[in-house]
């Protein structure tokens, strides 16, 4: 089949203009009339996307199209422009592959090469689920990470630091030292730590931990601090990291506050 021109108008995704093939191609005939039909909706679906899950719909239309006609070239270049707005990157380059091994003459060859090995690095890097909570339970782990950008590194104490973060099938388990809390002595011995289980939310997690300064004898509450943490993960190289703090003041005193990020670059 002879490849045909790129159309002059195009789609605008995520405002850039995308530039599909025309159905009046030469040699379209011998294209089943159902498989036109679906390419057809899958423009269509890709008119009306407004997000990345939106493109879900177009793709279908365009492998429904697949199946009946496997051998037409626009059909994969199309389908690996949508799955590439999708954030589909790996089958993205393996579409404009198929493209490429259907019409290795065409005359934007070598820019849809470009464009494949593009998106089979993206592909190479993009985080899943799990490689997220790997990276997340790691974070206290000093041979793999090391903090930088610091600012207002006073807040941060090593000794009220987060002690372990095991992760537990999808859910995280946070072990962070405890000081004086339900402890009747100061300071407590052995150390006494708190563990709460956490769920990470996409790339990021959040969570609290609470640490004592006093024994109910100089305050009742145990002079509590209050350290509220939020993680996302950037990419597997990167981790940054922003800190909230509230101290209640001794003896009814006034609550402080301050905030501090954080930046984890693995080694």
């Amino acid at each position: 089949m002879n490849l045909c021109q790129k159309c002059l108008t195009g789609l605008l995704v995520f405002g850039t203009l995308v530039l599909l093939p025309c159905l009046q191609a030469t040699g379209a005939q011998a294209i089943p009339e159902q498989a036109r039909r679906h390419f057809n909706r899958g423009l269509a679906a890709v008119e009306m996307a407004r997000t990345a899950e939106d493109y879900e719909l177009a793709i279908a239309e365009f492998r429904k199209a697949e199946a009946l006609a496997p051998n037409w070239p626009e059909i994969h270049y199309n389908l690996g422009l949508i799955q590439e707005k999708a954030g589909r990157y790996g089958e993205a380059a393996q579409s404009l592959r198929r493209y490429l091994k259907l019409a290795p003459k065409a005359p934007d060859a070598a820019a849809v090469e470009a464009l494949a090995d593009k998106l089979e690095f993206k592909a190479e890097q993009a985080l899943s689920d799990d490689d997220i909570l790997e990276i997340l339970a790691s974070l206290t782990d000093s041979a793999k990470w090391r903090l930088r950008g610091i600012r207002n590194a006073n807040l941060f104490n090593q000794h009220k630091w987060v002690k372990s973060i095991r992760r537990e099938g999808n859910a995280l388990w946070i072990t962070s030292p405890s000081g004086t809390c339900g402890a009747a002595l100061l300071p407590p011995s052995p150390v006494h730590y708190i563990q709460d289980r956490v769920m990470p939310n996409g790339n990021s997690l959040d969570f609290q931990t609470l640490y004592c300064l006093c024994n109910p004898s100089v305050q009742r509450d145990h002079c509590p601090e209050t350290f509220r943490y939020h993680f996302e993960v950037v990419s597997r190289r990167k981790v940054t990291m922003t800190l909230n703090y509230w101290r209640s003041g001794i003896r009814g005193g006034p609550a402080d506050s301050a905030e501090a990020s954080f930046e984890f670059v693995r080694n």
